[in-house]
């Protein structure tokens, strides 16, 4: 029987993986500079856990979430996204910010859900997130969507665009969802029936419906940001004030809710317009209150998250050309079994000066093996041969500046380290 990889997920090949260093790279950067520590969940957790934090009304949870019981009958589910993993971290641990900065956490790993498979979506998908925690400042939500913006203009993705909303507290949300639902009864029969039972759980989440007659239908819906308390408008309005002093810009988006529960206040997104219905690289928001609901202390948060397959993705649309990874630097070519040992005591050396080398097959000819030094973009060849054995003098081969030097082999790392780069 032939296996195949299961629908909804692919294979990472050797020729792919740059594109995936290349992002990382730039996170792992932008993140050391913000002072953000890497942190690494598990990528199963307790199926309540997103139940209760992402919402049992959302399209996650209700239709998305891989989940399965254990062999002690307890509810279990793969992690469809990041956030809530670190904020049962965060309250399991009791982790603290100081009094003068708050907590600053990254991650990035696998994913799942269980959509329709299409370019730019998969059952299991690669998320990076950025969470600060610890800190009810404006100041802060700008600090967040900054380092997105940042990745992705360091990225060179093309024609991004950052749009931002903010969703309220619970306090005026709930005066404000009033309103919206008497707006939406007026034609709920038109409605489809996921937005008829999101009218009745969480109103604001019709928003996020891509139906387009339910699109056209909440045209004219009240909006959550002339709805805004006191408070809420102030710290929209100086989220935006530290936007414009941190050089970052952004439309103001209504309809930005995001598709997840606890978000308050602060919500956005970063989006291009050449990916079709993928448009969405990630975005984010406050949750001031999810830390408390899941056992541990009041903490405010805000956070974002990315896809690393959509980021990718938009690359290779744009035509952009990834940077080449680092080639074999040596191919250790014996000449004869009678030479293998100390092509691997070569070998051996060259790993203990961090230069990468391998060893040949000592079957193959010279000819085999300088076409594979050629084919694979290797920088040198060490020819080692009865003859060199005895003469202690090794034949090296700059394969990029076509020629060969006979080295003495205590000098020959010396050698390659004086060549490397010289073409």
């Amino acid at each position: 029987m032939k296996y195949q990889a299961p629908r909804g997920t692919y294979d990472i090949l050797p020729e792919d993986i740059k594109k995936w260093h290349y992002i990382e790279n730039i996170i792992r950067k932008l993140t050391s500079l913000y002072n953000y520590s890497e942190v690494r969940t598990p990528i199963f957790e307790q199926l309540d856990l997103f139940q209760r934090s992402v919402g049992e009304d959302t399209d996650i949870v209700e239709k998305e979430m891989y989940t399965f019981e254990d062999k002690k009958g307890r509810n279990l589910a793969l992690r469809p996204e990041g956030t809530a993993s670190i904020a049962r971290m965060v309250a399991e641990r009791n982790l603290q910010s100081s009094k003068k900065e708050p907590l600053r956490l990254w991650y990035e790993g696998p994913m799942f859900r269980y959509s329709r498979p299409q370019k730019g979506r998969h059952r299991q998908f690669y998320q990076f997130g950025v969470e600060c925690i610890g800190s009810p400042k404006p100041i802060v939500d700008a600090e967040i969507i900054a380092i997105g913006w940042q990745i992705l203009q360091e990225a060179k993705v093309p024609d991004v665009s950052l749009e931002i909303n903010s969703v309220g507290c619970p306090d005026c949300r709930d005066k404000y969802n009033i309103l919206l639902k008497n707006f939406l009864y007026k034609d709920r029969d038109k409605y489809c029936e996921d937005c008829q039972r999101r009218m009745e759980q969480n109103p604001l989440r019709v928003f996020d419906c891509k139906n387009n007659i339910c699109r056209h239908l909440i045209v004219n819906a009240p909006r959550m940001l002339d709805n805004l308390c006191e408070e809420c408008a102030q710290h929209f309005k100086e989220v935006k004030k530290n936007l414009e002093m941190m050089n970052v810009p952004f439309t103001v988006n209504p309809e930005i809710v995001r598709g997840l529960d606890y978000y308050t206040k602060t919500a956005f997104e970063y989006k291009i317009n050449y990916l079709g219905a993928q448009d969405a690289l990630g975005g984010g928001g406050r949750y001031d209150g999810l830390i408390e609901y899941l056992g541990g202390k009041q903490i405010p948060a805000v956070g974002l998250s990315m896809g690393l397959e959509r980021i990718i993705l938009s690359l290779e649309k744009s035509g952009f050309s990834f940077p080449e990874e680092d080639n074999l630097e040596v191919f250790i070519i014996p000449i004869g079994a009678e030479a293998l040992q100390a092509s691997i005591d070569m070998m051996q050396e060259l790993h203990k000066a961090d230069i990468s080398a391998v060893v040949a097959d000592e079957n193959s000819s010279i000819g085999n093996n300088l076409k594979l030094c050629d084919k694979n973009n290797v920088s040198f060849a060490v020819l080692i041969g009865g003859n060199e054995l005895k003469s202690g003098l090794y034949v090296v081969k700059n394969i990029k500046k076509k020629s060969q030097s006979e080295v003495i082999k205590e000098e020959v790392i010396n050698f390659i380290k004086t060549n490397e780069g010289v073409a």
